[in-house]
């Protein structure tokens, strides 16, 4: 295969992606609680809408690793949705992140969904006795999901009651005596 074959097979595969997205998006912008209230929003509570309702949520076309790559790297396959559930930050990324439990490798599963139930930041890890790095603890708290791209409808319903019953059944946790 040639580069420009390559090159449109990649371009192909990430537009069925961010096609798949904003299918996600629409699906979730219209869902609504038994009063007729929105239950998801923008992250800090800002109401989806037609304008720039797609804007951002994907990683940098012009990507360099801190100024290490000599060359930028197209990141923007890297894909996710944020969005806020009765105040509440989620993340859904198109590429869930895990830690393998017996080799604790990294791995990044493109097209499987994970759901991050919080912002991510950044948090210390020991490298070795002199080094500390900071990781993102997406890698650490991102729930790998078995919902995989392209999603159908009952696929997307049951993502939408995952993300409200995690949140409906940690808040009455949270008051039983």
């Amino acid at each position: 295969m040639n580069k420009e074959e390559f090159l449109k097979i990649k371009e192909a595969y990430k537009s069925a992606r961010t096609e798949e997205r904003k299918i996600i998006i629409n699906f979730i912008t219209k869902k609504k609680d038994n009063e007729g209230n929105y239950l998801f929003t923008k992250s800090k509570d800002k109401p989806y809408n037609t304008r720039n309702q797609y804007s951002g949520c994907r990683g940098s076309k012009k990507y360099t690793s801190g100024s290490r790559l000599s060359r930028p790297y197209d990141l923007s396959n890297h894909l996710w949705i944020d969005l806020s559930y009765k105040g509440n930050d989620i993340l859904i990324s198109l590429q869930s992140f895990d830690i393998d439990p017996n080799s604790k490798e990294l791995h990044v599963l493109y097209d499987r969904i994970g759901i991050l139930f919080e912002q991510s930041k950044k948090i210390p890890i020991f490298k070795d006795c002199y080094t500390i790095t900071k990781v993102s603890d997406a890698f650490l708290k991102m729930e790998t999901t078995n919902w995989e791209l392209p999603l159908s409808e009952a696929d997307m319903e049951e993502m939408v009651n995952y993300i409200i019953n995690h949140y409906e059944l940690n808040s009455q946790t949270k008051f039983r005596c």
